[in-house]
């Protein structure tokens, strides 16, 4: 695979929804979680638009008492690793940062006994990546486990891709000011979903939205041609080079808000303004 140095420029990149579209695009997918806990047809009907486009939106997934718990949780998780010196070390989490990592490998990250805080390198440089923040303050874990919703979560799944997934890692991201993000890919071929919850309001492009080319999880072709270009110019097999004439939705949440997301369709983090922060809640289903 060549390194961040030595990969082309973007090529064909698509297009992204703006203005009356994007909110239509964005209407569309979106479902109340009151409505999803009281009606079995619009679970039904939510199901069918993840299997369909590969991406949803739960409006009011979190309470604004898990919304508030999780911002300070992450800030002050940040602040706290920001005043460590070089080589010391907390002694509730484990911390990988820069040349000092005791983990590597997401296996590891993901099999520790204790919360990792895994600063990103390269691409997301900058990035906060909090491996099991259920288990980061004890008085939160419940409030966590709450709004992330996994049953409805696995229900949703297992009816728009009719296989059982379960929970593999729970996370936290925390975002300031990252202004390198990996271009649009997939998370392989195999069937995967992430549910992503907002501690804070993402509702323009400087916070760094989440976007995502609607059914292009269908897309076998236009998967097979960005493999042929990968695989010609030695980039990663599952980068995504090659989207002229597609358009991606960047998806706005208010905080509280959960996107269900087909992690083999095609999506990336829109790059933040250096001031930006955006904070996330993040389960990976497989």
């Amino acid at each position: 695979m060549a390194l961040s140095g030595d990969i082309p420029p973007l090529y064909q990149e698509p297009k992204l929804h703006s203005g009356l579209r994007r909110w239509r695009e964005t209407r569309a997918i979106c479902f109340d979680l009151k409505t999803l806990r009281r009606h079995r047809s619009k679970v039904q009907e939510a199901s069918q638009t993840l299997s369909r486009t590969g991406l949803i939106v739960i409006r009011g997934a979190a309470s604004r008492q898990a919304v508030d718990a999780l911002a300070t949780m992450a800030e002050r998780t940040w602040d706290d690793v920001a005043a460590l010196t070089p080589g010391r070390e907390l002694p509730h989490l484990i911390l990988n940062r820069g040349e000092h990592r005791l983990l590597r490998g997401y296996k590891a990250l993901v099999e520790s006994t204790k919360p990792v805080v895994n600063f990103r390198h390269e691409e997301d440089d900058g990035m906060m990546d909090v491996f099991h923040p259920e288990n980061l303050v004890p008085e939160n874990r419940q409030l966590i486990l709450n709004c992330q919703h996994e049953d409805l979560v696995e229900t949703l799944a297992r009816r728009a891709f009719d296989r059982k997934l379960k929970v593999k890692c729970r996370n936290l991201y925390v975002s300031k000011g990252v202004e390198n993000t990996r271009f649009y890919h997939c998370d392989g071929e195999r069937i995967k979903v992430k549910s992503f919850v907002y501690a804070n309001d993402v509702n323009c492009f400087d916070t760094g939205p989440y976007c995502y080319i609607m059914c292009s999880h269908h897309d076998a072709a236009l998967r097979q041609k960005n493999q042929a270009f990968n695989e010609h110019h030695g980039l990663n097999k599952h980068e995504y080079r090659l989207l002229a004439g597609h358009v991606a939705l960047p998806v706005f949440c208010r905080a509280g808000d959960m996107v269900i997301s087909a992690q083999h369709g095609v999506h990336r983090g829109h790059p933040q303004a250096a001031s930006a922060t955006r904070i996330v809640l993040v389960n990976l289903y497989q």
